[in-house]
């Protein structure tokens, strides 16, 4: 049985899938995620589903260019960059992180070992001309849709930076066979909502208990827009 996209605190505050095969084991291992407490364990099933070709993964190292000159690069990313991306979450306002992780901030380094793992998706990050990580996103299989979700560290917001992400990350669920994607957030995430009808996609709002999940389904012959614009 799914659980409900609405209802995140019904994954112990984990919105990054619909489905409840989530955490990396043997297929058909039950599981139950460290320090989740209490709750129901998870059969796991292979990713992608059985049946869908993986596909490439996102492009390669590709450049932003901010209005002001900044180079940025983006570049897939995978559980090396786990400490790096831990140091993004520091330098993250805790409103920042609550929109995206939909529960205590303290638990949102948990998350990495399992965002980062290709064996559940695929991960880009966008790092500043010092090497930081400043953006991290992430598409997350769940059976034939997929999850977007996109972090941008505070001091980065509103240059694009998210909208760059969620282009390239929808191109490569297209790639591997999926045509709808959604993202999951509070019905407050003004920045998200508007980043998301700037993917060009028909969109459909669902909201619930204050959790809204955006579903957005791709054309089969669209193309990956990635140049940048900005944006948040």
């Amino acid at each position: 049985m799914k659980a409900s996209r609405t209802r995140p605190e019904r994954l112990w505050h984990r919105p990054f899938r619909r489905s409840d095969r989530r955490c990396a084991a043997a297929e058909g291992q039950s599981v139950r995620p460290d320090g989740a407490g209490g709750g129901p364990s998870r059969t796991v099933r292979p990713h992608p589903p059985a049946g869908r070709a993986a596909g490439p993964g996102p492009e390669g190292t590709s450049r932003l260019s901010l209005p002001d000159g900044t180079e940025l690069l983006v570049r897939p990313a995978g559980p090396a960059d786990r400490t790096a991306a831990l140091a993004m979450h520091g330098r993250c306002s805790p409103a920042s992180l609550r929109l995206r992780y939909h529960g205590p901030v303290r638990d949102a380094g948990r998350y990495l070992d399992h965002l980062l793992d290709p064996r559940h998706g695929r991960s880009l990050v966008v790092t500043a001309p010092d090497g930081r990580i400043v953006a991290l996103g992430h598409l997350m299989w769940d059976d034939d849709e997929a999850e977007l979700a996109v972090l941008v560290e505070d001091a980065w917001q509103r240059h694009g930076l998210g909208l760059a992400l969620l282009r390239r990350l929808s191109a490569a669920a297209r790639t591997s066979g999926v045509r709808t994607v959604y993202a999951v957030t509070q019905g407050g995430n003004t920045g998200l909502i508007a980043t998301m009808r700037r993917l060009g996609a028909p969109l459909d709002f669902h909201a619930e208990d204050g959790t809204l999940v955006i579903t957005a389904t791709l054309a089969a012959e669209e193309t990956a827009g990635c140049g940048h614009r900005p944006g948040r």
